[in-house]
């Protein structure tokens, strides 16, 4: 029997956990792999083992308790996650070079014991070295890698993006993300723009999303109470998704809120639209993406034609809401991913090239809008000609989907190869 232990990105995101689902979907599908057990490293290691039935642990730098935590409970908890992290580098180095083994803290004993039982350590898509992404989570992918290598495991990125690197942190995590690409044994790119980074790295791949993968079951979206309200009767339905954090690079918060906002007037107006605006965000921080949601559709004057979708639905369950839409509007990476996948017509509000390099997998390049270019009447004129030729779209995108998900399947062939190799070494 052979382990793979899945360092999860955050699980808090719907994009996110549908990508560990779309892994052992994959995974345990294949004939070959029927003797293979796997184990997560996650932000919520209950909901972790609720979501994807196997056992997990905290990330091995975990900032959960740091985030969720007020006053006291909050410094506590930074402290004792802080020397964690001084010591850890000891503790590794000492593995490392020297084959002997500090002791563990209690708190961090599962999941060192996750990492010493694995075969092979997997960190799978979503951002893994990026500026769009603060300087903790870089620090704990960075952490959750060291590990691995201290420990002389089998390593290997997976389907992820890299870069692109800017601001006042650019240099420090260019060099984590150097560091790590210089000793992983295989690295699996889900688009090209991340290649300019990963020169000189070995065993590397561009593949696809592993989500692309993922079959989309829309008979899940019946369940959905919002869904049935937000339908009526000869209106286009219109799912959007909307970013709260990364919209700070480019936008103030009511600049964004009030493009957005003359968005949704338009659509409303000019095609008597409904629009059902999709949360990708867990309301665990703050409410999630759903405050600034609400304050849109406010700002709108047009709230009994904009809904926010209630309630926390699984990623299967999301994916089946967007794909029953008339027409999509994506912002979220993988949000993006569900509309292209499930066949529903897509236009891309890209906070990044990645979205952009998405939907030329799909041949609709010219369907996305980047968001710092993002203004009412530029996005109208990619949202009326889809909306005019949504059969033509729609065929378009079920047409690429069998050459995209042949990519994405490409990820766990070279994960059970990374498997294999490790097996014959031993």
């Amino acid at each position: 029997m052979k382990t793979i232990l899945i360092i999860q990105n955050y699980n808090a995101n719907k994009g996110d956990s549908s990508v560990v689902l779309a892994m052992l979907t994959s995974l345990r599908a294949r004939a070959e792999s029927s003797d293979l057990t796997f184990t997560v490293t996650s932000y919520d290691p209950m909901e972790a083992t609720r979501e994807y039935g196997v056992e997990a642990g905290d990330f091995a730098l975990n900032l959960r308790e740091i985030k969720l935590r007020r006053g006291l409970p909050r410094i506590i908890s930074a402290a004792q996650e802080g020397c964690w992290m001084v010591y850890g580098f000891l503790w590794a180095f000492c593995r490392r070079f020297f084959q002997f083994c500090l002791p563990v803290p209690a708190f961090k004993k599962k999941t060192v014991n996750l990492y010493e039982r694995a075969d092979v350590i997997v960190l799978p898509g979503g951002h893994f070295f990026t500026n769009f992404n603060g300087m903790g989570m870089n620090l704990s992918h960075f952490y959750a890698m060291m590990l691995a290598f201290a420990m002389r495991k089998r390593t290997m990125i997976y389907a992820q993006t890299v870069g692109p690197f800017f601001g006042v942190f650019k240099w420090p995590v260019r060099a984590m993300t150097g560091f790590v690409l210089r000793y992983v044994d295989v690295v699996t790119l889900r688009e090209k723009g991340g290649l300019q980074y990963c020169r000189g790295v070995h065993h590397l791949k561009q593949t696809a999303e592993i989500v692309f993968a993922l079959d989309t079951d829309v008979a899940l979206a019946q369940r959905v109470e919002g869904l049935k309200s937000a339908r009526r009767d000869g209106r286009p339905l219109i799912g959007v998704t909307i970013h709260h954090l990364y919209y700070k690079h480019f936008f103030t918060k009511e600049q964004y809120r009030d493009i957005m906002a003359d968005i949704f007037r338009r659509i409303v107006d000019e095609y008597h639209a409904t629009i059902l605006i999709v949360p990708m965000e867990e309301a665990v921080h703050g409410g999630g993406d759903r405050p600034l949601a609400q304050e849109m559709v406010v700002q709108s004057g047009r709230e009994k034609d904009v809904f926010v979708l209630e309630g926390e639905l699984s990623p299967p369950v999301t994916a089946a809401v967007i794909a029953s839409t008339d027409l999509f509007v994506g912002t979220k990476t993988h949000s993006i991913v569900y509309g292209l996948k499930g066949g529903v017509p897509t236009v891309s509000i890209s906070y990044q090239d990645k979205s952009n390099q998405f939907m030329d997998m799909f041949g609709l390049r010219e369907n996305a809008i980047d968001m710092k270019d993002l203004e009412p009447v530029a996005f109208m004129v990619i949202f009326d000609r889809v909306l005019n030729s949504l059969v033509s779209y729609q065929h378009r995108q079920n047409q690429a989907l069998m050459h995209v998900k042949s990519l994405a399947e490409c990820n766990n062939q070279l994960l059970l190869d990374l498997l294999l190799h490790e097996q014959h070494d031993q």
